[in-house]
């Protein structure tokens, strides 16, 4: 499968035309992950948005006097990152492979271009990240409940 191809069939081109396609396509690449590499790091440029072909990806953070904390593990036909889309463009979230991934890559600041083109495809892309930002919200909201809820006892 050529590269046109594969991102033809993410679920963000159902609807798009050929020459829309073809643009996403020029913004992006594959690119593949070892175990344990990590995709993005908190605070770190956000000038990537990844979709997962393969693999399994943690998304974790940081908590001052918590260490890491795993939000979630996502895997096939989920987005990795959403700090490219508005500024100061800086990763909120680390990404790290847990076992060999392979990724589609979009370049941050042609995707955004595209997507201040042509409000169709900025459309489209946009459904793929506010599900991506629904996610990582629920996430966040139930493990700030699981550290901060007092024991069961006390409720």
């Amino acid at each position: 499968m050529t590269l046109r191809e594969r991102v033809e069939s993410q679920r963000f081109c159902q609807g798009l035309g050929e020459a829309q396609c073809g643009e996403l396509a020029a913004c992006a690449s594959e690119r593949c992950f070892a175990q344990g590499e990590f995709l993005l790091r908190q605070h770190a440029p956000a000038d990537t948005f990844y979709l997962v072909l393969e693999g399994q990806v943690q998304i974790r953070l940081a908590l001052p006097g918590q260490g890491l904390v795993t939000l979630e593990t996502i895997g096939p036909d989920e987005a990795v990152g959403w700090s490219w889309f508005a500024p100061p463009y800086r990763c909120q979230f680390d990404a790290l492979a847990t076992t060999p991934t392979r990724t589609l890559a979009f370049a941050a600041e042609p995707l955004r271009a595209l997507m201040e083109r042509d409000p169709t495809v900025g459309y489209a892309v946009l459904k793929v990240l506010v599900s991506t930002l629904s996610e990582r919200v629920q996430s966040c909201r139930l493990q700030v409940l699981d550290v901060y809820a007092p024991p069961a006892g006390q409720r």
